[in-house]
């Protein structure tokens, strides 16, 4: 064995390959390290995510009691004379009525267990009932501890949430946890009437979620991304912390659990067992090093030998047998790309031959061999141009790939087609035995996919005749120059303006009654068609496209409509683009008469369109505000707005929202925070949620999207 370590070449080949192994052992050792601390964790995780779910269930439960304290004090037998304005109904309460309402308030008190006080607030009346008496608002807040002008907040909490619980924190408390309150309408009057109170006392909570915690270090409790309840366990064991967040399955809170998960363990503990895994470890290096470099020693330098290397003499003997394969390689790389680089010269110039008709004609089918061609003297044949496709453009990968797809759809056809570039244009010789009928046929599939292209690709399509042989390639090609060079010498262009963002500026401003705007989008889509010098075919489809917009507005906002399909049918067969403008210009005036004619609130309804457009970036913007700056009622403004626009205040506030916001995300705005503040939302949550809603992905996704 020590022979063989005094050759150079084997001691160098043995350190190679323990340095090797050495490598992959540890990788191994580290990989099953790592996926059995992960195995652990994740079994801690699944653990506690259970605890936490069980937990939140749990607290659900608990506050699902207060739900049927609602439902019961609604369907009581004195509910409508408490809640009731009138003195008439209100004076059927007597005494032993009263001791009634006070001793069902105890027992619901006694029920919860977690409740310092349950009562029945009154706010058209100013009062508060609870299982003591009949009080002044003011002075039962007082009783209890809370600001007297905390009913405020209640009653703006509770807005648009008639029929679920709402968590309230007045913070009084002192240390890491506090009271909040438990608030439900128990009417279903947009002005509440009668409000389930329930003010929580800390100290019980408290009690009650330390009991059931196991895993926590930390519990709270979260509604609109506000902490509503806090609590933190002493006791709890050491760890990394981990945040679980659980939603509450009946309600519109979130409860966050923060779980301490387990330290890593110390590996170097116990030094007698780190002392032997190393030497079992240097062991098993030294034995696999040994055991391959025996193996592999012999051909190697049996190899190099026949190489010409002398292996007693070089010290990485391996190094040099690297070099002559890798040199062997690319010499072989080498020549395959020069034989590609001549074989594609050598095709681009017997295509350039056939179209401008200098090929030999006896050796034409040993080229068309040469080149696995299909082309046959006895075929018909056709040239087709795309100009305005330059090789360097970002749009050229995209009509590479239309291209192909057009080669596989023309194969199975039976039609054979080749591409070549010449003098800027991507040229396409089409070949079908027998085909003329084919080629004209694909001819114009073709100019219809075109066609379609041409509102986001400025590309044109020029096609020569359908010739036969050979030769009919050259004279097919020299048309398809002919009809390019007449169409440099035509002024105007094909491509007629009316971008995607001047159409949508368009309806809003016409849903939105601003017709000074739409005139004004109008004018500014005719003047620019005008500076392109666009044929009348294309002022055709512009003036469609935006006479076919009045008239679906017409349609949905249930306006007069006074034209015909006659009319404009008449003015194109005439020859009359100007009188088309003057016909659009015609029907906005006849569309603006009805408009403002049809109700007495259309003209109060644009002043309250553009006062939202204007203000919807306020996360205090709502129809209240609204009606009170305008001086008309709230039931006035939702009529109004609905008339207006065809659609409700909510949705038109929030579909004006998200439209900002992701016009600022377009734009590389990713700060989802600084975005929802901008657009009107006070908290990232209520963003994500109604992002959702109306965009159908989060936010986060939506990012994704624009920057793939």
């Amino acid at each position: 064995m020590l022979n063989y370590f005094k050759d150079r070449f084997f001691r160098n080949t043995f350190l190679i390959y323990m340095s090797v192994f050495a490598v992959l052992l540890l990788v191994l050792c580290l990989v099953f390290g790592y996926q059995e601390a992960a195995q652990r964790r994740e079994k801690e995780f699944n653990e506690a995510q259970a605890s936490a779910q069980l937990m939140a269930q749990s607290i659900d439960d608990r506050f699902s009691t207060i739900e049927m304290v609602a439902t019961y004090i609604d369907s009581a037998r004195w509910s409508p004379y408490l809640s009731s304005e009138s003195d008439i109904l209100n004076s059927k309460l007597d005494y032993f009525d009263r001791k009634e309402i006070h001793k069902e308030l105890g027992v619901f008190n006694d029920v919860l267990r977690i409740a310092r006080s349950t009562a029945i607030l009154l706010p058209r009346r100013d009062l508060a009932v609870d299982r003591v008496d009949f009080r002044r608002m003011e002075n039962y807040f007082q009783w209890i501890g809370l600001d007297p002008e905390f009913l405020e907040t209640i009653q703006e909490q509770l807005k648009d949430n008639y029929s679920s619980q709402v968590l309230l924190s007045p913070r009084s408390g002192e240390g890491d946890s506090w009271d909040f309150c438990i608030l439900r309408q128990i009417d279903y009057d947009t002005a509440s009437r009668m409000i389930l109170f329930v003010l929580v006392d800390a100290k019980q909570f408290d009690k009650f979620i330390g009991s059931n915690l196991v895993y926590s270090r930390k519990f709270q409790i979260c509604q609109d991304g506000q902490v509503v309840y806090a609590y933190e366990r002493e006791d709890a064991p050491e760890g990394d912390l981990l945040d679980i967040a659980i939603p509450s399955s009946l309600y519109r809170w979130d409860y966050l659990f923060s779980v301490r998960m387990s330290p890593s363990p110390e590996i170097f503990q116990n030094l007698g067992i780190v002392a032997l895994g190393l030497f079992l470890y240097a062991a098993a290096v030294v034995s696999l090093a040994y055991l391959l470099c025996r193996l592999t020693y012999r051909p190697v330098a049996v190899l190099m030998e026949r190489l010409g290397m002398n292996v007693r003499e070089q010290f990485w003997g391996l190094r040099e047998v690297e070099n002559v394969f890798v040199d062997m390689r690319n010499q072989k790389e080498g020549m395959e790309e020069l034989a590609n680089q001549y074989y594609r010269i050598g095709q681009d110039s017997f295509y350039a031959s056939l179209l401008n008709g200098t090929f030999d004609e006896e050796n034409v089918d040993e080229y068309v061999q040469k080149f696995h061609t299909e082309l046959k003297q006895d075929m018909s044949y056709q040239v087709m141009a795309f100009s305005g496709i330059r090789p360097d453009s970002g749009e050229y990968k995209k009509f590479e790939e239309y291209v192909l797809k057009l080669q596989v759809e023309c194969y199975r056809e039976g039609i054979i087609v080749l591409t070549s570039f010449m003098e800027g244009c991507m040229l396409l010789i089409m070949a079908a035995e027998g085909g003329a009928q084919k080629l004209s046929e694909q001819t114009d599939r073709i100019q219809k996919s075109v066609d379609e292209w041409s509102s986001f690709l400025d590309v044109r399509l020029f096609a020569g005749g359908v010739h036969e042989g050979f030769k009919g390639i050259h004279r097919s090609y020299r048309e398809v120059k002919e009809h390019m060079r007449g169409d440099r010498l035509e002024q105007g262009q094909t491509a007629y303006y009316y971008p995607f963002d001047m159409e949508l500026k368009l309806i809003k401003s016409l849903r939105g009654g601003s017709f000074a705007e739409v005139e004004q989008v109008i004018g500014e889509v005719k003047e620019e068609n005008r500076q392109r010098n666009i044929t009348a075919e294309m002022e055709y489809k512009v003036t469609g496209l935006i006479y076919e917009t009045l008239y679906r507005y017409a349609l949905d906002f249930e306006l007069e409509w006074k034209g015909s399909v006659s009319e404009r049918q008449r003015l194109m067969d005439a020859g009359d683009p100007e009188g088309l403008w003057r016909l659009i210009t015609q029907r906005l005036r006849e569309i603006e008469d009805a408009y403002h004619g049809r109700s007495r609130f259309v003209t109060v309804g644009g002043r309250l369109v553009r006062y939202v457009e204007e203000h919807f970036a306020s996360s205090s913007l709502s129809q209240q505000e609204i009606a009170d700056h305008f001086g008309i009622s709230r039931p006035m403004v939702s009529k109004i707005f609905k008339e207006t626009v065809n659609m409700n205040f909510v949705d038109y506030l929030q579909m004006l929202r998200i439209e900002t916001a992701k016009n600022r995300i377009d734009e590389g705005d990713y700060d989802m925070i600084h975005v929802a503040r901008q657009c009107g939302y006070e908290n990232e949550t209520t963003f994500r949620r109604v992002f959702v809603k109306y965009v159908g992905v989060t936010p986060q996704k939506y990012i994704n999207m624009k920057k793939m």
